[in-house]
């Protein structure tokens, strides 16, 4: 049993992750950002390392779940799936210019492959946030690499949106502070379970 949490940058997405964990008894799995080597060449240069980045962020996706949210008898919560990574993060490079129809099509016949042997997630949690919330709380983290614009985060604001409704399984929405609303957010992923 596992469930995905879903959300801009500076969503929120750890946070309820950790509470979830807390709260329930959930492993957590975090997006392995200092797992991927390509990343911070990919910052130097997008263009250039667009593609190595992606796949790289795909593996490391698809074997977190297969090493550890799969073999573990003990429910997982996902701060970032493997699905977002297709549909918001992949797609913007190409949207952007950054990745070619070759390489798009690559990385989309591997992504392909691959979620046809995982199971489904019991439940998408979609925290749906504002850019002046998003930009808030990312300059609150104080991340040196984490230099994004608001353009940026609208464009990925409307691709998580077409995402979340095209999502064919269980899935819940949260726009207010996820604090406010712990005990709401808490039931529904028991009722998931």
């Amino acid at each position: 049993m596992y469930l995905v949490i879903a959300g801009n940058i500076g969503a929120g997405k750890t946070s309820l992750a950790q509470m979830i964990s807390r709260e329930l008894g959930f492993s957590v799995y975090f997006e392995a950002f200092g797992d991927n080597p390509f990343l911070p060449s990919y910052y130097q240069d997008m263009r250039r390392w667009a593609f190595a980045t992606q796949i790289s962020f795909l593996a490391l996706r698809y074997e977190q779940i297969l090493n550890h949210v799969l073999m573990s008898d003990v429910p997982a919560i996902l701060d970032r799936s493997i699905y977002e990574d297709r549909e918001i993060f992949a797609k913007a490079l190409v949207r952007d210019g950054l990745l070619s129809p070759d390489e798009w099509n690559t990385y989309d016949k591997l992504y392909q492959l691959m979620v046809r042997r995982l199971p489904n997630p019991n439940l998408l949690v979609y925290l749906r946030r504002d850019v002046p919330t998003l930009l808030a709380n990312i300059r609150k983290r104080n991340r040196s690499i984490e230099n994004i614009s608001g353009d940026y985060l609208e464009g990925l604001n409307k691709q998580y949106e077409e995402f979340y409704g095209g999502w064919h399984y269980p899935k819940v929405v949260f726009e207010e502070d996820i604090f406010d609303h712990a005990a709401d957010v808490l039931q529904l992923v028991k009722s998931a379970i």
